[in-house]
């Protein structure tokens, strides 16, 4: 009896250690069905942020907006922005063109 009693106790004791060193992870769970049918997403540390959205990290400000502005179905991506608040756009590649 008293055997049963020390495993009991031990069992009980190493289970609740375990939980209690054990870092806590949030388990994240994405519709894959979700995520093709609302594309027009920005994404920053498993959050979702729609388009006009503005985030910090550390001393730079990123607004989640259309990567090429001419065009009305481009993706979103994050942006920087100017000390003014006016979004930075990445320079164009260079092309050939070819007559």
């Amino acid at each position: 009896m008293l055997k049963k009693i020390l495993l009991l106790s031990t069992l009980f004791t190493l289970g609740f250690l375990n939980q209690a060193l054990a870092k806590e992870k949030p388990l994240i769970v994405l519709d894959g069905q979700e995520a093709l049918n609302n594309q027009k997403v920005c994404w920053y540390e498993n959050k979702r942020y729609t388009e006009g959205a503005y985030i910090a990290v550390g001393d730079i400000r990123l607004i989640c907006t259309a990567k090429q502005p001419n065009f009305s179905n481009s993706d979103l991506a994050w942006l920087r922005l100017s000390a003014n608040g006016e979004i930075i756009y990445p320079k164009q590649a260079k092309t050939i063109h070819v007559n």
